[in-house]
């Protein structure tokens, strides 16, 4: 074994990693049980080799990741999983890391909660130049997943995430839309700004969500810490799942999800794009992450004349369509749509910088209002149907 598996400076197990490709080979000796990753434990709770492949690959890059190949012929790299063990696991997200077993290191001398950390293999990474000849690998960049391009950066003092797009460009504009819904609504979410890179693309840029003492962990993960019994849905279950976690509120959280997710027609909400917090030292959980993630929304990857605003979009993580997720919320009074009206102006305004024609055509910015107006308008009337229905049942069990 030449790592230990760390949760800041609690070791958690050792494991064997090839020292050519960064494959995870053995896990060995398990320091301390209950910071094993969630959901990577077989029945005995043993973890599970397979299993613990998946979730570390899963704070990695992706191989579909836009530009990869290049990048990592630049950074003189075969794999993702050889970049993320040259810089030691460290990411933005959670406090897992792997210390060679031959070094003294300590988590609060590297983390990049508390310290900076270099830039260039984020700028190659999103398709920059690096500044510098030699390349620092003290980087958080090899930890994030998602197939976009994506960069960590300082600003002014903030570790901030940039994200990019692809095709129309469409994506870092929705997902400011879908900051702006949620704002109006009163749901937790990331606030995202827009931007433009050095290329004159668009991204879209937030603040970590995070904090030095919290990690995030993926709703995927969540869902395999109790198996599904027969008969029992994918909601019921995940359900079951948060409740045997003790995870507060999370009827709720998944609630403000479905919602906001039928409002901009999210194809894309699978089980890595939606998240828990837990205080990392006390191993509790805080609640649901803000909502992030939403960019691949509002019909972004289809031709302008094949857009309808009324069409049944297909939904995950519960559903396979919308208008069957959304029958899944349990408080549909506590969203007053009327804080919406008026919102197409504030969208339009994203898209006053002429810019966004290199890659869309000037009518595009009126089609995606005309898709959140008419769904706005239908989540209003199934909102209103499920309310009165619920009534009806309460009033036929206060009759019982």
């Amino acid at each position: 074994m030449n790592y230990t598996l760390m949760q800041k400076n609690y070791a958690v197990l050792d494991i064997d990693v090839d020292p050519i490709n960064g494959r995870i080979k053995e896990l060995g000796i398990v320091h301390d049980e209950k910071r094993i990753p969630i959901g990577v434990s077989d029945a005995s709770g043993k973890p599970d080799l397979y299993i613990f492949e998946q979730w570390w690959k899963n704070r990695s890059i992706p191989l579909s990741r836009q530009g990869l190949k290049k990048a990592l012929r630049e950074m003189n790299v075969s794999t993702p999983d050889e970049l993320i063990t040259k810089c030691y696991g460290l990411s933005l997200s959670d406090q897992y890391w792997i210390k060679p077993i031959d070094l003294d290191m300590d988590w609060e001398n590297i983390n990049y909660f508390d310290h900076d950390f270099s830039e260039e293999i984020g700028r190659i990474l999103f398709g920059e130049a690096p500044k510098a000849n030699i390349l620092n690998m003290r980087s958080p960049d090899p930890a994030v997943n998602g197939w976009l391009k994506k960069k960590w950066q300082i600003t002014d003092g903030k570790r901030c995430l940039v994200k990019g797009g692809d095709g129309f460009q469409q994506q870092p504009y929705n997902e400011v839309i879908a900051s702006v819904i949620a704002e109006k609504l009163g749901i937790s979410h990331v606030k995202y700004t827009l931007a433009y890179t050095e290329k004159k693309l668009p991204a879209c840029i937030c603040e970590d969500m995070v904090t030095r003492d919290q990690e995030l962990i993926d709703a995927g993960f969540i869902n395999m810490v109790l198996p599904l019994e027969k008969g029992e849905s994918k909601y019921e279950h995940f359900c079951r799942c948060c409740e045997h976690l003790k995870i507060p509120n999370y009827r709720r959280s998944l609630d403000d999800i479905m919602v906001l997710d039928y409002i901009i027609a999210n194809q894309d909400r699978h089980m890595g794009n939606f998240s828990v917090i837990r205080d990392v030292d006390t191993l509790e959980f805080v609640g649901f992450s803000p909502i992030f993630d939403s960019g691949s929304s509002l019909r972004y990857d289809t031709p302008d004349d094949e857009i309808d605003p009324s069409l049944n979009v297909e939904s995950q993580p519960f559903e396979s369509f919308h208008n069957e997720q959304i029958a899944l919320v349990t408080e549909p009074d506590r969203y007053d749509l009327s804080k919406l009206d008026g919102i197409e102006d504030e969208i339009l305004n994203l898209f006053s910088d002429d810019r966004f024609t290199a890659y869309m055509k000037p009518g595009r910015p009126k089609l995606i209002i005309q898709v959140i107006r008419s769904r706005i308008e239908m989540l209003g009337q199934i909102l209103s149907e499920n309310m009165v229905q619920d009534e009806t049942e309460e009033m036929e069990m206060k009759q019982e």
